[in-house]
């Protein structure tokens, strides 16, 4: 949320030092961040802590923070077949297969992503081909951490993909990939607290609803450390609440099937 602050307009700059050109004063972007102290302390916090890590840390990543791109929709509501994809959990209670490789993929939406984890019921699908055009951008695997970027409204919600099967995200979702899976976990459980948000918050870009946070400023997110013991203990129930949470909407199409 904007508030109120008075900084010399000059302070507002980014150095963008390129020193084989010689434009280390010439070339610079205005900051894309509020510097209430609201949000300055809530990085501030983060940074000082042990074993403190930002999300854009290379030497933790597997590749560089991005984001996926518009989805080539495979589903038509006059085809039901088209409607399905790997891994959709059906109405009697048990998950679509592979068809030897040629069922559609999952498509998750920003909407898809909700506070913690990740409602499978409003994903779309893509065809296997277009899966396979832009796997390498656009795909998540096992233990991602996925951030909404766009959107008044759902900018900022984080969860983490804990499934096997094969999906995409479309452009207004950023993806992580941790070499580490813990820290995904991990990372998204502060963000979903008061300071974590204060720090997405923060690097927020544009007005009148039309907001995003870019790659580059998520990266620059701090998330507090602490001993691996306890790091790993919040990161594994987080995941077991999300665990839970499967089980529970696995367990109850089970129940509704008994009518079908």
């Amino acid at each position: 949320m904007a508030q109120l602050v008075v900084r010399p307009f000059e302070a507002t700059k980014l150095d963008l030092p390129q020193a084989a050109t010689g434009l280390e004063q010439h070339n610079h972007i205005l900051e894309p961040e509020f510097h209430q102290d609201q949000y300055v302390d809530a990085v501030l916090n983060a940074a000082g802590k042990k074993n403190a890590f930002q999300l854009g840390d290379e030497t933790l990543l597997v590749r560089s923070i991005s984001r996926g791109r518009q989805p080539e929709y495979a589903d038509d509501d006059c085809d039901l077949e088209s409607l399905s994809f790997e891994g959709m959990l059906q109405r009697d209670g048990t998950r679509h297969g592979d068809d030897d490789g040629k069922a559609n993929v999952c498509a998750l939406k920003s909407n898809c992503i909700r506070n913690g984890f990740i409602d499978f019921d409003l994903a779309r699908s893509v065809s296997r081909a277009f899966f396979t055009k832009v796997k390498d951008r656009s795909s998540v695997q096992k233990g991602d951490l996925l951030i909404n970027s766009t959107g008044d409204g759902t900018i900022g919600r984080v969860a983490v993909y804990g499934q096997s099967f094969p999906a995409v995200v479309d452009g207004h979702v950023s993806i992580i990939r941790f070499k580490d899976p813990t820290l995904s976990w991990y990372s998204a459980s502060y963000l979903m607290s008061d300071e974590g948000r204060d720090q997405l918050y923060r690097y927020i870009n544009g007005s009148s609803g039309q907001v995003e946070i870019y790659p580059q400023d998520i990266a620059r997110i701090w998330i507090p450390g602490d001993d691996s013991e306890i790091m790993l203990s919040v990161a594994e129930k987080l995941r077991s609440a999300c665990d839970k949470h499967d089980k529970f909407y696995e367990e109850i199409t089970d129940a509704r099937a008994h009518f079908l």
